[in-house]
């Protein structure tokens, strides 16, 4: 594939999902290899069309919030309002940095909701996936034939709750089926493109397929478009039922047989309540299990009815499945702040529940604030990285020569540098600062009494750094007493590393011009290797990280050597030389 439909591929992608791992593209694209997709990546960022994350990429923020279609609700940075949110419901959110939103969440006692998938620290709320799974497989098991199914499962398995979907409905068939099942499993990674691709193998290497599941609506229909185009009749049957209009093909002469709907408005507007009466005193249950249903072409008109060619769910079945009404809002929720941190807001399932969420909260006086989870996470991460930087100040003496790298822990730190300048100067009286980071220099160019070096080299300007051979000719005259580098990875095997080669190799020059090199790194990158080594375990002598770290990674590191300090218990004092510190100085 050429670089500009390599690079249109891409980005179709990103538009479609918000954000993407390596090995998500590696997926969706086949026929690249990992080694031009970071390259493309690479090149992507640099002229602004998407953002780097350690192991993949994501959207501008504007990009990200922009969206077709009347806007029901504000898209607002959380990022900036996590301090201000009163409660908050998280759909499903995977990778190390959403375990920071997560604490970050507790730590400020927000009551929390955990939509769809269980989530360490929140309340479930959503439907019985496995329940649901199994009643749907059992109404397919009545209808099946006695001569047998061949069953092709569209389904999504990175997901828990997806996962209790399929295994609900494969039991549950089985157990029902008079004849044989057999099952072929494809991965549609939720997304109708990814799911007719899979499918379109499945049935041309199996042209006895005769029953498709779909995990969700548009894996179910996928299933529906990929049997038209072979030709092959089939029977359907879907758990979601996240757009109504998807549920109002139950009426159509078609091959949808049955679908297990979720009712993402009873969802929404439950999730709400759930909050305002926690808000108001009132105990989270341990669980929140919100209802589902059956519904097939002869029991639809007792869920939905047909206006003018759109289908809606009937307001007697909205009040039954939701219960009595609320009660009138109380002093604590007027004017409360309900966050919602959906991957994709556009998805029917996530817009519907916006819909009924806002709604909900306007009945209480209360506003709901909307905003892609990468907003929040991003914040916190950046609030750690402050945390880790300010401790690593307190390191810096009076008469030190300092290298600060590129990157956002040392920006803070420079930052840092710059307040206690202001507030104490001859705590840094005689301190000299060498930077290959015009971040850096920014922050400190008016902070006296701070001497300021920027290096040589070669502009980088995706990272706003210098870069390049020339870089190390300063230290052929200089000696800095400690090196400080944000780092993208850190483990006791590879060392530390980084996203980027030139990145890598200047880091390399810091920590041989250094006496002592201390890595910044959140808890994300504990245990976590990028692409290029910085240095070797034993070429380094301390991590500053958060306490988010999980011990056995910790353990690690200090089993290798390194010292490890958590920002929150860092004192002023440096740690005491280390055995490798002593061979290090012998050596030099």
């Amino acid at each position: 594939m050429i670089k500009p439909k390599r690079h249109r591929r891409i980005l179709s992608i990103l538009r479609a999902e918000g954000s993407v791992d390596l090995s998500e593209l590696a997926r969706m694209l086949p026929e690249v290899s990992r080694v031009t997709l970071r390259r493309d990546i690479a090149e992507l960022a640099e002229a602004g069309a998407l953002k780097r994350t350690h192991g993949g990429a994501l959207l501008p923020d504007a990009d990200l919030l922009r969206g077709d279609g009347p806007r029901l609700v504000t898209f607002e940075g959380i990022s900036s309002e996590l301090e201000d949110l009163d409660a908050i419901i998280l759909p499903p959110v995977s990778g190390r940095g959403a375990a920071a939103l997560r604490r970050q969440i507790a730590r400020r006692g927000l009551p929390f909701l955990a939509e769809s998938a269980e989530q360490e620290g929140g309340v479930y709320l959503g439907p019985d996936n496995r329940a649901a799974g199994r009643a749907l497989g059992a109404e397919a098991g009545r209808e099946a034939r006695a001569a047998g199914e061949t069953v092709l499962m569209i389904c999504h398995p990175e997901l828990a709750n997806t996962r209790d979907r399929a295994e609900g409905f494969s039991g549950a068939l089985r157990d029902t089926a008079p004849g044989r099942v057999e099952v072929i499993r494809v991965n549609g990674q939720g997304t109708y493109r990814q799911a007719l691709r899979v499918a379109l193998d499945a049935f041309k290497s199996h042209p006895d397929i005769s029953i498709v599941f779909g995990v969700n609506d548009h894996s179910a229909l996928a299933g529906i478009e990929a049997a038209e185009r072979t030709g092959t009749p089939v029977r359907v049957y879907a758990t979601g039922g996240e757009n109504p209009s998807f549920i109002g093909r139950l009426a159509e002469d078609g091959p949808l047989r049955a679908v297990a709907a979720f009712f993402p408005d009873v969802v929404g507007a439950l999730g709400v309540d759930l909050l305002a009466g926690a808000l108001s005193g009132a105990p989270l249950p341990e669980r929140a299990t919100t209802p589902h249903a059956i519904l097939t072409r002869e029991t639809l008109a007792d869920h939905y009815r047909e206006t003018d060619g759109v289908w809606s769910l009937l307001d007697t079945r909205r009040v039954a499945l939701m219960g009595p009404p609320p009660p009138p809002p109380g002093r604590r929720v007027r004017g409360a702040r309900f966050g919602f941190m959906p991957h994709f807001p556009a998805h029917d399932w996530y817009r519907t529940m916006i819909q009924a969420m806002t709604a909900r909260a306007e009945h209480y006086g209360a506003s709901l604030k909307v905003s892609p989870p990468h907003k929040g996470i991003a914040a916190e991460i950046s609030r750690l990285r402050a945390e880790i930087a300010a401790a690593a100040a307190g390191r810096i003496r009076p008469g030190q020569t300092v290298i600060l790298g590129e990157g956002e822990a040392t920006a803070c730190l420079a930052a840092e540098l710059r307040r206690r300048a202001a507030e104490a100067p001859d705590s840094l009286k005689g301190v000299t600062v060498i930077t290959n980071a015009l971040d850096v220099l920014h922050r400190l160019e008016t902070a006296q009494p701070l001497k300021v070096i920027l290096t040589s080299g070669e502009y980088q300007k995706a990272d706003r750094c210098l870069v390049g051979p020339s870089l190390g000719a300063l230290f052929e005259r200089m000696r800095a007493d400690i090196a400080f580098l944000s780092v993208a990875g850190v483990s006791s095997e590879f060392g530390i590393s980084s996203l980027d080669e030139r990145l890598a190799l200047a880091g390399s020059r810091f920590i041989d011009a250094a006496r002592r090199t201390v890595a910044l790194a959140d808890h994300t990158a504990i245990g976590a290797d990028a692409n290029h080594r910085i240095a070797r375990p034993s070429d380094f002598h301390e991590v500053m990280t958060d306490d988010g770290a999980l011990p056995a990674d910790r353990q690690r590191l200090r089993a290798a050597g390194i010292d490890v300090t958590i920002a929150g218990d860092a004192t002023d004092e440096v740690p005491q030389e280390t055995g490798r510190e002593e061979r290090m100085a012998r050596d030099a």
